[in-house]
């Protein structure tokens, strides 16, 4: 004690003076000690509650993140690669464009950075924001996919393959699910039904149903669910039914003519008067036949006759039972002269004049050109189309030989919201190699509602 008297007196302060105070030593440890229990027992709750906001604040930005990523699949036409490896595993930040978080980033997600690492995880972190699916479409485009609107989706009533999954966590120590060894990106259909349709926080932080194993989460989470933030990004809003009718048409153009040279029975003479043409097996179609009165034989014996100069088809309609045959009628009473002295006899004819019946309307699913270009043009022909492709969508016509109206005209295919069809007419058709249509475009018919209806009436599309 006498040190520290000795440095009360150093201050100038006189030993057992009534009017002055200190602390002592011991006072001054005894108080540190108190502050480090307070400070010990404190710290814990301040770092929970930082993690705890941290959490609620990702919560926050997930679906932000989503809203993006939805925004650049419709408007880039296309499945994201949902690769959630790490920079160890070289992929990086700056690779694939359509890397799940690059197609976020393009579309107001924030940096590929921002998109793809938790609030408050450094990027390059194994800690990464991860996305499931339950469908193996990654990278590939929404024609890819879909292809003709076959096939594609198990169920067209509940697609469950159009259902995504982002999940995240700010704790580094809680591993998110594990993909199929397989198939990156894909979670078993249990695990992702379950994060789906049961997850729910109980009130000790545990999964309000279920083990964590139902949710593919480790028992490391114990105790922590709130920690783990889920955003599901249904897609299945984006599935549009497409019904398209279908009809085949006539060929021969309005205005084109017959006469004898390609119809032998037009020929000869005919009773004045009694000619006229119809059609058969049509409705809108209009036919005119020409003829002209001339005179045969010599007087006395002479007699006016008429004589066909051509039957003009003036106006393509549209075709009323495929089943049958699209005619043109040329009826009237044919004359015939024979023998000395000659005799006239009259006969009724009908001329039946087929018309050729074109194949169904063509319609085909269009792949929109990205816009890119791949560096292999160098303005030499290669033989490979650069722009658009194409792929043909059939399905008309009699099945096994059996004709139904429905069934024969009626077609119902599944798309995706945004995709296009290209519309052609049947009497314009050229056939590349493959037998896709590449002459007869009238129009892109873009599907942007989830109930569309087209028609071809054998002159024209509707819709």
């Amino acid at each position: 004690m006498s040190f520290i008297a000795k440095s009360c007196n150093f201050l100038g302060i006189k030993k057992g003076d009534p009017n002055t105070s200190g602390f002592t030593l011991l006072e001054l440890i005894g108080v540190m000690v108190v502050i480090a229990i307070l400070t010990a027992a404190v710290l814990p709750s301040t770092i929970d509650l930082i993690q705890v906001q941290r959490s609620v604040n990702e919560g926050g930005k997930l679906p932000q993140v989503a809203e993006a990523l939805k925004r650049g699949m419709l408007r880039e036409q296309v499945f994201p690669i949902y690769e959630n490896g790490t920079e160890d595993d070289d992929i990086s930040i700056g690779g694939n464009k359509n890397y799940w978080w690059n197609i976020a980033a393009r579309h107001g997600g924030g940096s590929a950075s921002e998109v793809r690492y938790p609030l408050g995880v450094r990027p390059g972190s194994e800690n990464t924001r991860k996305l499931y699916f339950q469908s193996s479409w990654s990278g590939k485009t929404f024609f890819e996919v879909t292809s003709n609107g076959l096939s594609w989706l198990s169920s067209t009533s509940d697609p469950r393959e159009l259902r995504i999954l982002l999940l995240s966590t700010t704790s580094s120590d809680l591993p998110l699910p594990d993909e199929l060894e397989h198939d990156p990106g894909i979670l078993d259909n249990s695990t992702f039904n379950a994060l789906w349709d049961d997850w729910a926080i109980g009130n000790d932080g545990n999964p309000a149903t279920g083990d964590w194993s139902n949710y593919g989460l480790a028992e490391i989470w114990k105790g922590r669910a709130t920690e783990l933030n889920i955003e599901r990004i249904d897609l299945r809003d984006w599935l549009s039914t497409v019904v398209i009718e279908n009809h085949k048409a006539i060929q021969e153009t309005s205005g084109y003519s017959f006469d004898s040279s390609n119809v032998s029975e037009l020929s000869g003479n005919w009773e004045p008067g009694s000619l006229y043409a119809y059609t058969e097996n049509q409705v809108g179609s209009s036919v005119r036949l020409s003829s002209v009165d001339t005179t045969i034989g010599s007087p006395p014996d002479e007699s006016i006759v008429s004589q066909i100069n051509k039957v003009i088809f003036t106006k393509r309609g549209k075709i009323v039972d495929e089943s049958s045959d699209a005619v043109i009628k040329v009826a009237g009473t044919k004359i015939s002269i024979s023998g000395d002295p000659p005799t006239t006899s009259l006969s009724p004819i009908s001329v039946e004049i087929p018309l050729t019946l074109t194949d169904y309307a063509p319609v085909a699913l269009l792949e929109p050109d990205d816009g890119e270009d791949d560096g292999e043009d160098d303005g030499e022909d290669d033989g490979e189309d650069d722009g658009e492709d194409i792929t043909s969508i059939t399905g008309w016509g009699p099945t096994d030989g059996e004709f139904d109206y429905k069934k024969c005209h009626f077609i119902k295919r599944f798309f995706l919201l945004g995709q296009e069809l290209l519309l052609g007419e049947p009497w314009k058709l050229t056939l590349s190699a493959d037998g896709s249509p590449t002459s007869s475009e009238v129009g892109i018919f873009v599907i942007d509602e989830v109930f569309s209806t087209l028609r071809f009436d054998g002159i024209q599309w509707e819709y």
